[in-house]
């Protein structure tokens, strides 16, 4: 941060705000304070009475966002990371740092809709589709003979299977501090979900590429055992880390970060059991063995949650 609105946006008004909540206060000094003179700063800029550049008013919109979303205005969280995104997806050479932060508050974010529309149906039945038959491929014996670490990379003893399990994970967070956790916050689960999305993203993309998909398993085994995820997992710090791209350049992708959370977003408007198949579904996969629950099961329960829906096609 080398403006000091970003700074303020997303350090010092995201803290008042938190101190604010620990005390059970609506408002405060430090909050006005701060999130006053943030606004009026993008008002001024918005006006042309300031510069920025693009990078540095992006991370102030999206540190903005996230504490809309957690502490106040839904709507106001949206409209924020709407100009976030359009500021970053209009612009080339941003910093990734700025990327990375605003993917992780989107993928966090809580969905406002409440059903999945027939298009949002199609796309997650595709995308379980193209990863059963990435499965296929993966574990024939020519693709294994080519890379050996797919056959373990996401089994019971692998560094990444607790991280990417329906759990349980018990919270590594002393009873005395439990009041400094943000309250009504699912991040968890919805980031072991984008966890789940991304790397099947990122091994499709990578499948008629032996060398890169051993690459790429290679790269998340490693960092997650040098961050220690596989004693204290921690989803969030692994989303993070599959969103910093810290592999060579011809791995790189930064429209994976993008439809990942589009397809995220059609998942959090799940019900929850849905949601729940759909990730035991994509955890199997990876494990290269059949899910108990299919996804013909899937698409069954999936049309008979949305009824209207299916009339209209």
């Amino acid at each position: 941060m080398v403006h000091p609105l970003p700074f303020q946006a997303v350090v010092l008004g995201y803290c008042s705000r938190w101190k604010a909540q620990i005390y059970n206060m609506k408002d405060s000094r430090q909050i006005r304070t701060h999130i006053g003179q943030a606004t009026r700063s993008i008002e001024m800029i918005r006006k042309g009475l300031m510069d920025i550049d693009g990078d540095n008013l992006a991370m102030a919109l999206t540190g903005l966002s996230l504490q809309e979303e957690r502490f106040g205005s839904q709507q106001k969280a949206q409209e924020y990371a709407d100009q976030a995104v359009q500021i970053l997806r209009s612009q080339a050479g941003s910093r990734n740092g700025v990327h990375v932060f605003l993917h992780y508050v989107l993928y966090v974010a809580m969905s406002s809709h409440s059903t999945v529309d027939k298009v949002g149906q199609r796309w997650l039945l595709t995308f379980l589709r193209g990863a059963e038959e990435m499965m296929h491929k993966h574990k024939s014996d020519a693709y294994l003979s080519s890379v050996p670490s797919r056959r373990e990379a996401f089994q019971m003893d692998s560094p990444l299977f607790p991280l990417l399990s329906s759990g349980p994970r018990p919270s590594q967070v002393p009873q005395t501090s439990r009041l400094y956790v943000v309250r009504d916050a699912p991040s968890q689960e919805v980031c072991r979900t984008a966890a789940l999305i991304y790397i099947t993203a990122a091994l499709w993309d990578f499948q008629d590429s032996p060398s890169k998909t051993s690459r790429f398993i290679s790269h998340i085994s490693t960092v997650v055992k040098q961050h220690q995820l596989d004693r204290y997992p921690a989803c969030e710090t692994l989303v993070w880390l599959l969103l910093e791209e810290g592999y060579e350049s011809d791995m790189r992708d930064p429209e994976r970060a993008w439809s990942t959370g589009e397809l995220l977003k059609t998942h959090k408007q799940l019900r929850p059991d849905l949601q729940f198949q759909f990730n035991e579904i994509l955890l199997s996969l990876l494990m290269l063995t059949p899910p108990v629950r299919g996804i013909d099961a899937f698409e069954e329960e999936l049309n008979a949650a949305a009824p209207e829906s299916l009339e209209q096609l």
